[in-house]
């Protein structure tokens, strides 16, 4: 046979040499746009949850904070704009007067992968879902089927009357927006349902703890996304002088069924023993100069005695305590000043609030006159210090006297507890904690090789499987931490409806979790 070239290979060679490789190349290309395929896929799929959780946040975040009175479908949803722009419209009427429209936009029945038609209008802000169509179309699926947001009218608004143990009639409502993607048979849909006795909030499913001095233990019912919320609890008070106010912290979190969380809720100060997780306590014998710091409240996927490093490590979310207030009273009939006292620091964001010390005098029988000091917040990657002032004042010592979780208890008034608690302080009011939440912009996980002795900090989160999304981080004072830098806008905390809110918690800390079913 008739070699073709220098290396003597016959036509018929070539031509199976050809077939393989083309064969090769058409495998790779198959699997490159597999691949690509899948990672299209994969990126609709985020984008489809991250519009759909953003939208619930929102109008969680109003249910909570504000209560439903009633949903309906009258009010702006009426008007003669609203009626020729949405398909759907849903009246949310909160308990404090406010009413707020929930909307789907009307679908072009011509022009249906048009996707830029496509929104949800929710409180004066549309809601675009930029989602696109596929390269490819799933056999038995047609491009003009496609709109992403499905809407069955009876089944958009709904309520029903329920009567609860003690003859209460309540009603509760739902609302049901599905959301799919042409290549997706899982529901991305939102699903809200409130009540108007608030016992339910955004889902029939909460579950509540309170103030036990031991660890709660969760145990999820269902696969799905779950909102975790806390409440930090407040340092204790003493004379005129009060303690600092409790953090509050929320998130979303994906769990699968049976998967064990441990929430230890925080207990407030007082004027000797610490507040439960964290908070610390007065030193023997100045019980009547200060208070102890409140406990923080968190959430473990370790438990044990609040105070085990093991356990205070395995911590995915914490509202801090604020620290306890400082009230001296000189008592001689020589000299009835004040020295060194005032309000205990709130609990923190990303870093809690100092104290505050005021009035500090010589005294009779006080050898450095005019010294005061503070105990200062906990961060995310150190405990409190406790700074003392001369009358200038300069600043004459410091030393670290927060921690991990827990810290020193040997002052007159104690560091609020948190995820790095504040410090204690001695004429002045101690520092609030810290609050972390895994995945929040700005925090410091540990590594989870860390001992109690040598811990070493990396961003965000230590847990691949606990991070949570829609993140809410409200400090002791109000201000609302949505970056890295001392926040300026404040925020209202949501209530529990059993501690006092008023920009911080004040009392015990609470803790609730949510089945959302998304």
């Amino acid at each position: 046979m008739k070699r073709l070239n220098n290396h003597g290979l016959s036509l018929v060679e070539v031509v199976v040499t050809f077939a393989i490789v083309m064969a090769i190349v058409s495998g790779l290309m198959a699997i490159i746009m597999n691949y690509r395929l899948r990672a299209q896929n994969s990126l609709s799929e985020l984008e489809l949850q991250t519009y759909k959780n953003t939208l619930t946040k929102a109008i969680q975040d109003d249910i909570l904070t504000f209560g439903i009175a009633e949903i309906n479908q009258g009010g702006s949803c009426l008007s003669s704009t609203n009626s020729s722009r949405f398909s759907s419209c849903a009246n949310l009427v909160f308990k404090n007067g406010t009413e707020k429209i929930l909307a789907i936009s009307k679908i072009e029945q011509d022009n249906r992968d048009s996707l830029e038609n496509k929104y949800i209008y929710y409180d004066d802000e549309r809601y675009v879902l930029k989602d696109t169509l596929p390269e490819k179309i799933p056999s038995g699926r047609h491009a003009f089927d496609f709109q992403t947001i499905f809407i069955s009218t009876e089944n958009f608004v709904s309520s029903d009357s329920t009567v609860l143990a003690d003859g209460t009639e309540i009603k509760i409502y739902s609302i049901d927006i599905p959301i799919e993607h042409i290549d997706y048979e899982q529901d991305f849909g939102l699903h809200i349902v409130a009540s108007d006795a608030d016992i339910l909030t955004a889902n029939a499913m909460t579950t509540e703890f309170r103030f036990a001095s031991e660890a709660q233990e969760f145990v999820a019912p269902a696969d799905g996304t779950y909102r975790i919320e806390l409440w930090g609890a407040s340092g204790g008070n003493a004379g005129s002088y009060v303690g600092g106010k409790g953090s509050y912290t929320g998130g979303y979190i994906t769990l699968k069924k049976n998967q064990v969380l441990y929430f230890y809720v925080g207990g407030q100060g007082n004027n000797s023993t610490g507040g439960y997780n964290g908070g610390a306590a007065v030193a023997t014998g100045s019980e009547n100069y200060g208070a102890s710091g409140g406990g923080a409240t968190d959430v473990r996927l370790v438990s044990g005695n609040w105070n085990t490093f093991e356990s205070l490590k395995s911590r995915i979310m914490v509202a801090a305590g604020g620290g306890g207030a400082n009230y001296r009273n000189v008592t001689s009939e020589a000299d009835q000043k004040l020295y060194g006292s005032g309000n205990g620091g709130s609990g923190g964001g990303l870093w809690g609030y100092d104290g505050v010390s005021e009035s500090f005098q010589s005294s009779v029988g006080y050898t450095s006159a005019d010294f005061h000091s503070i105990g200062s917040g906990g961060t995310q990657v150190l405990g409190g210090t406790k700074n003392g002032y001369d009358s200038v004042p300069d600043l004459i010592s410091s030393a670290i006297t927060g921690g991990f979780g827990f810290g020193s208890t040997t002052e007159q008034s104690g560091g609020g507890g948190g995820w790095y608690t504040g410090s204690q302080s001695s004429n002045g009011g101690a520092g609030g904690g810290s609050s972390y939440i895994s995945g929040h912009l700005g925090c410091q996980a540990i590594n989870q090789n860390s001992v109690s002795n040598s811990i070493s900090h990396k961003a965000n989160s230590e847990y691949d499987s606990y991070v949570f999304t829609n993140t809410t981080m409200i400090d002791g004072e109000g201000y609302l931490w949505n970056s890295t830098t001392q926040p300026t806008k404040k925020q209202g905390m949501p209530s529990n409806g059993v501690t006092t809110i008023n920009d911080g918690n004040v009392g015990d800390g609470y803790a609730r979790i949510t089945y959302l079913g998304l």
